[in-house]
C-alpha cells in the first residue's frame, strides 16, 4: 500500500514528462488493483465461511428430510395393521420439523449481496477516477 508521503504532489506532477506521468498512472492503477484484490480476498474468505456453514445446515436438514420422509412411509405401511403407527407418525413429524429448521437457518445464513464491500469500494474508485480525468 502506498503511504499519504509517497504520492506526488500537484507541482511534482506538473513537471513530470508525458511518459513519466503514464508509467506514474500505470503504477498507481497496479497499486489499486492489488488492493482491491487484497480487500476481495479478505472479504471472499469470510463469505466462504459463512457459505461453508450454511452448506452444513442445509445438508443436514436435507439429510433429516430423507429420514423424516422414511419414518413417515413406515408409519403409512404400519397404519393399517395396529396402533403403532402413532409413534412412527409422531417420530416422522418431529424430525420434518427440524429439517425445516435447519433448512431455514442454512437459508437464512446464505450471502444475500456476495462482496458488498469490494463493490462499493470499486464504484468509489471508478467516480474518483471519473472526477480526476476530468
Amino acid at each position: 500500500m502506498e503511504l499519504e508521503s509517497e504520492r506526488l504532489e500537484r507541482r511534482q506532477l506538473e513537471s513530470l514528462s508525458t511518459a513519466e506521468l503514464i508509467r506514474h498512472a500505470i503504477e498507481e492503477a497496479r497499486l489499486l488493483a492489488r488492493a482491491e484484490v487484497l480487500h476481495a480476498k479478505k472479504e471472499l474468505q469470510g463469505e466462504l465461511k459463512a457459505a461453508r456453514t450454511a452448506g452444513i445446515l442445509l445438508g443436514a436438514g436435507a439429510v433429516l428430510g430423507l429420514v423424516a420422509l422414511t419414518a413417515l412411509f413406515v408409519a403409512v405401511g404400519l397404519v393399517l395393521p395396529v396402533a403403532e403407527w402413532l409413534g412412527v407418525l409422531l417420530v416422522g413429524v418431529a424430525l420434518l420439523l427440524l429439517a425445516g429448521g435447519l433448512a431455514f437457518a442454512g437459508v437464512k445464513r446464505l450471502p444475500k449481496k456476495p462482496l458488498p464491500h469490494t463493490q462499493e469500494r470499486l464504484k468509489e474508485d471508478i467516480t474518483r477516477t471519473r472526477e480526476t480525468l476530468q
